[in-house]
């Protein structure tokens, strides 16, 4: 179900695992990891479709806070295991961490020793009041409209090889979305 006609029935799950198979996105990405602590509970084993993205403006230029470009990773997902498309979109910050916050709190034995930047969830919006489109396909640059009116741009961030492939998959995934929903309401 990888390759076809998007106007062709599937489910996003197998999108989801469509563009896990293809390397374009990690099976369990940081945003993945982080609702799988289980901290949020709808989401602790929701297929998510998750990419990160510089915050930019209407021209392309990145909006700074605190003296760095404005990184979220952007996460589409499913908050029911019985919907067959994803309702949901998460957006999540990398934050810094005081070196008590990070030294204070247990950590499991890894590889990896705890960072001093973790990814945190920052917002949660129902895909019914976002609408996602191209704003700048050459420059892989999307909108987000709220349904309050306001728009934020995202330019979208990875690999130099992959990016190309992964904002297909972002392509993809918008038109699925724009389908008709009532062809899904009867699974």
């Amino acid at each position: 179900m990888c390759v076809g006609n998007i106007r062709s029935y599937f489910s996003f799950r197998s999108f989801t695992a469509c563009a896990a198979s293809r390397n374009q996105i990690s099976i369990m990405g940081d945003l993945q990891r982080v609702l799988g602590k289980g901290e949020y509970a709808p989401f602790t084993s929701a297929p998510i479709f998750e990419s990160n993205f510089v915050q930019v403006n209407r021209r392309g230029e990145p909006i700074y806070v605190h003296n760095r470009p404005n990184c979220v990773t952007v996460g589409i997902c499913a908050s029911s295991p019985s919907l067959s498309l994803p309702n949901v979109m998460l957006l999540a910050h990398t934050v810094t961490k005081s070196p008590q916050e990070v030294t204070s709190k247990p950590w499991k034995v890894s590889k990896q020793p705890p960072t001093m930047e973790q990814l945190e969830l920052s917002r949660f919006f129902p895909l019914k009041f976002v609408e996602i489109s191209v704003h700048n396909a050459e420059k892989r640059r999307l909108k987000l409209k709220l349904a309050s009116g306001r728009s934020f741009y995202l330019e979208l961030c990875g690999p130099p090889d992959e990016q190309h492939l992964l904002f297909r998959q972002w392509l993809r995934l918008i038109s699925l979305l724009k389908l008709p929903q009532d062809r899904y309401n009867n699974t």
